[in-house]
């Protein structure tokens, strides 16, 4: 399951994943953000952080993350630079999260790698929108 929090008029959204995740799940994340982004829900050079908690299954191949890229820098290349910061601790979160930041080096999507909230908004420049939450 994802859930969204959009902060600072659009500029920052955190994202949580937990549960049973599944590559389409993150397939229509992506599509979401670029709507989002039509709509200017989300504002251009916009930050995000994901994060997952209480992960169940993790049900994600090379072939999607594959899949995610594609839509990302092509469809959702409107929507111009942005950074997406991952907090990855579990060793199938860092090599997923680190193949996905392999193949964006060469876009106009920044994404960072991290293990903690604090380290997170750190690598953003911005500060933490709920601390109590997001900790």
């Amino acid at each position: 399951m994802l859930e969204r929090e959009i902060y600072n008029k659009g500029r920052l959204l955190v994202t949580q994943v937990s549960g049973e995740v599944k590559s389409q799940e993150l397939i229509d994340h992506v599509f979401w953000l670029i709507d989002s982004h039509n709509i200017g829900e989300i504002q251009p050079g916009y930050d995000q952080v994901v994060y997952t908690i209480d992960i169940e299954s993790l049900n994600i191949k090379e072939e999607d993350v594959l899949r995610l890229t594609e839509i990302s820098t092509g469809l959702g290349q409107i929507r111009g630079k942005f950074r997406t910061v991952i907090i990855a601790t579990e060793p199938t979160e860092l090599k997923l999260a680190s193949f996905y930041q392999s193949l964006l080096e060469d876009s106009d999507i920044e994404v960072g790698i991290c293990s903690s909230f604090e380290e997170a908004f750190a690598w953003l420049g911005c500060e933490n929108p709920e601390p109590e939450k997001y900790k």
